[in-house]
């Protein structure tokens, strides 16, 4: 394993270690997501290949989440488009800038710290029909904020996409998006979309905002209360049904994607030779 992948996942298991910790403290509820709960089930820890951490909070425990962070003095340095004004995801991050990433997936390259993906869990319409509507109405929320950061919000490395995501991404190549949507306006009407139904009174939940958007919106009877499991040499909750999940959102879950496909970021990864440089220059 290339020895700095492996330094930022550690880096990042601490970080999660720290969460983990501050989350029990106070009570808040989550659920390792995507490629986290796949490495949990399938290597006991970090996918061999992955570079990040995925976890997923019930919307009232995320929002309560960033009300305690922005009170208290925290273990770990978060970051949200509320308290970051660099800082353009909708989905918050907790960080460590011990260690540099070079992200290459978008036309403009991003230089980051090392990061854990804290995304909220959101709450789905019961009506089937409502929840269509709604699915759709979150869709055209989440397009219009990509458009706003086009240049840096949007996966160009990201292969076999849907039609509709195609045609977007050729519109954007051709119309000046960003000067016609404001992401901190886009942001604050996504938020709006993304909470109009209360998790605690829905039975389905989505990560509306993670790689795979709808498809992985769940009932909620797959997540349970959550269960335990092995994850390096600690452990994280996860959904009770974790191959349900896996299967809907991978398949074969069990045999692992071709070696093309396993930089999903296509980062490179610096210590702080990288900011030594960064200040030379």
């Amino acid at each position: 394993m290339d020895t700095n992948l492996r330094k930022l996942q550690l880096t990042e298991l601490e970080l999660f270690k720290k969460f983990a910790q501050f989350a029990a403290k106070h009570e808040i509820r989550y659920f390792a997501l995507g490629g986290t709960l796949l490495g949990a089930v399938r290597h006991k820890g970090f996918i061999p290949w992955d570079d990040d951490m995925d976890i997923g909070v019930p919307r009232e425990d995320y929002d309560r989440l960033l009300e305690i962070c922005r009170s208290e003095e925290t273990p770990f340095e978060m970051h949200t488009f509320f308290n970051d004004e660099s800082y353009f995801r909708y989905f918050a991050q907790i960080q460590d800038p011990s260690i540099k990433v070079i992200r290459k997936d978008k036309q403009v390259q991003e230089i980051t710290s090392s990061w854990v993906d804290i995304f909220p869990l959101d709450g789905m319409p019961n009506n089937r029909l409502i929840r269509t509507i709604h699915k759709y109405y979150v869709l055209w929320r989440r397009a219009a904020y990509r458009f706003s950061r086009f240049s840096t919000g949007v996966d160009f490395s990201k292969t076999k996409r849907p039609l509709p995501e195609r045609i977007l991404i050729a519109v954007g190549r051709i119309l000046p998006v960003e000067k016609i949507f404001n992401t901190k306006k886009e942001l604050i009407k996504l938020d709006r979309a993304l909470k109009r139904f209360p998790y605690a009174k829905s039975d389905y939940l989505v990560n509306a905002m993670g790689a795979w958007k709808f498809k992985e919106m769940f009932h909620k009877k797959y997540y349970g209360n959550g269960r335990q499991y092995s994850f390096e040499d600690t452990v994280v909750w996860g959904p009770e049904d974790y191959d349900f999940v896996c299967t809907q959102l991978y398949g074969d879950y069990m045999t692992p994607p071709k070696e093309a496909d396993r930089n999903h970021h296509q980062s490179e990864f610096f210590t702080d030779f990288l900011e030594k440089d960064m200040t030379e220059e």
